[in-house]
């Protein structure tokens, strides 16, 4: 397999598929209610939906500076708020935009190829590390829901 297909394939494992070290991200948040989501162990802290958020706005941050080369300003919109309106159908959309652009970071990965892992491009160094981002917070997902008693992903 080459580097960057073999990039690919860890991308897909650690956020959909099954991995070695952990549950995926999108494994994670599934099947997950809105009052789960909205868990956070003291109120100076982030839940679950917020990270969901915080998650797809860095992979929405990268998708558009590796294709059209602009950086959106992360200041505003980094940890932007819970929508107006916390419903079960508000949480499963945010549960949806983290699927579909986790979809887009993959299709994104296997165009590059071999160029995800060669290039010394910013836009594609930071496309790349998505994948360490989202690893991260993806270990906060799982202990929030350990916090919660909520049983791990199998």
């Amino acid at each position: 397999m080459d580097p960057g297909a073999a990039f690919v394939n860890d991308f897909k494992l650690f956020t959909e598929g099954k991995n070695f070290w952990q549950a995926s991200l999108i494994k994670q948040v599934e099947g997950l209610t809105m009052s789960q989501a909205l868990f956070k162990p003291d109120i100076q802290r982030h839940g679950i939906w917020q990270i969901v958020r915080h998650i797809a706005y860095w992979k929405h941050w990268a998708l558009t500076y590796l294709r059209d080369n602009i950086k959106l300003n992360a200041k505003e919109d980094n940890w932007a708020p819970l929508p107006d309106e916390q419903t079960e159908s508000s949480w499963l959309d945010d549960v949806e935009k983290l699927k579909s652009l986790n979809k887009e970071c993959i299709a994104e990965a296997e165009k590059l190829g071999n160029r995800i892992l060669n290039s010394g491009e910013e836009n594609i160094v930071f496309f790349r590390q998505v994948l360490y981002h989202d690893s991260y917070h993806c270990g906060q997902i799982g202990y929030l829901r350990a916090m919660q008693g909520i049983p791990p992903v199998e």
